[in-house]
């Protein structure tokens, strides 16, 4: 600790450049350990001349700087630190580099962004600094989904994990499901791009945690948004259904052909089938699912699950709940929305440690 203090005014961006060069060079090392990211959590002042040194003269410190950053923020203790204390700083910053279209650090600040909005507990303070911006969501969303937006190569992939991570909030929520923005119709076409599991993953977890709110189901369900065909498309594979079953499936999922694939990466399999599972809270949204040949796609993902090699117990589990629901009938439910239930205290607990065993 001590040798941190002597060398965290070497840090400072008024420094000389040699004295900055090696002492980052010494926190950078620092950050390739959880030790040494604890030990520079503690220290508040040397983090607040790192942040700095992101708008330093020389590339080489600015890019060192950012990529400590990058490291620092992965780890929730010094994710904590650095939004407690310097986000007011730290949110500006890497809004501004990835708004910048010629920035060669748009990448990893939109790491740092997305590290710090991942512990639930901080995406308020981030969010916050980020409406001090005006229209910074909706200006995020067209980096996002302007593939070529940056110059100097920059994918900007992890906004979809930002978007996800800032959607964990009800506040986030409200944001992406603003109807005069139309923010949600602009994400969901990314649940289906193959080119980046980050990208494609992040748009998932935007969709599955708007579906938590059961008062935007119509509207979610509805023609303006439409977000059926997004969940069920990448749960589909090459099965041929019959004629009858084809008409009940949204048209986008008719006669897929053979050359069909799912989706690979089970984590958003699994987010894909949660999604169903909340859109199936209320009456409306179950009998929705039901008459567009949702039981029909699971009851072929759920074979899929249980007799391959790609299949996963925990995709498998979530299937079957969904299931579950859809094959009974309204008067076995009993219930409008099941949201409202009252759910005894012992019941709760053993869901909740069921859920925590399929994480």
């Amino acid at each position: 600790m001590e040798a941190l203090r002597e060398i965290t005014p070497f840090l400072h961006r008024s420094a000389r450049l040699d004295l900055k060069a090696v002492s980052l060079t010494h926190v950078l090392g620092l950050t390739g350990s959880k030790d040494g990211i604890l030990l520079l959590a503690q220290c508040v002042e040397l983090l607040d001349n790192l942040v700095g040194l992101t708008e330093d003269e020389s590339e080489p410190v600015r890019k060192d700087a950012v990529l400590a950053l990058v490291n620092l923020s992965a780890e929730e203790e010094a994710a904590e630190a650095l939004v407690k204390q310097l986000a007011h700083k730290l949110v500006p910053l890497g809004y501004a580099a990835i708004l910048d279209e010629n920035s060669k650090l748009s990448d990893p600040w939109s790491m740092v962004l997305c590290n710090i909005t991942r512990p639930e507990q901080l995406v308020e303070a981030v969010l916050e600094e980020l409406l001090k911006i005006e229209h910074s969501i909706e200006k995020l969303t067209t980096c996002f989904t302007r593939i070529s937006y940056n110059k100097q190569k920059g994918h900007l992939n992890y906004l979809g994990p930002l978007f996800s991570n800032l959607s964990q909030s009800k506040r986030g929520r409200d944001i992406f499901c603003d109807q005069t923005t139309g923010l949600l119709s602009r994400i969901v076409p990314f649940v289906h791009h193959e080119a980046s599991i980050v990208r494609r993953g992040g748009a998932v977890g935007v969709l599955k945690n708007v579906c938590f709110d059961s008062t935007v189901h119509d509207w979610l369900l509805s023609d303006g948004v439409d977000v059926l065909p997004f969940i069920l498309l990448p749960l589909a594979g090459p099965e041929e259904f019959d004629d009858e079953t084809n008409d009940k499936l949204p048209v986008e999922l008719q006669y897929l052909g053979p050359d069909k694939r799912r989706e690979e990466d089970p984590d958003v399999r699994k987010m894909l089938v949660e999604s169903l599972a909340q859109l199936c809270a209320t009456r409306r949204g179950r009998e929705y699912l039901r008459a567009r040949g949702t039981y029909e796609i699971l009851r072929e993902l759920h074979k899929f699950e249980c007799g391959t090699e790609g299949g996963d117990a925990r995709v498998l589990a979530a299937c079957e709940n969904v299931v579950d629901v859809l094959i009974r009938t309204e008067t076995e439910i009993g219930e409008d929305n099941l949201k409202t239930l009252e759910i005894p205290d012992d019941v709760l607990t053993k869901i909740e440690a069921l859920n925590k065993e399929s994480d």
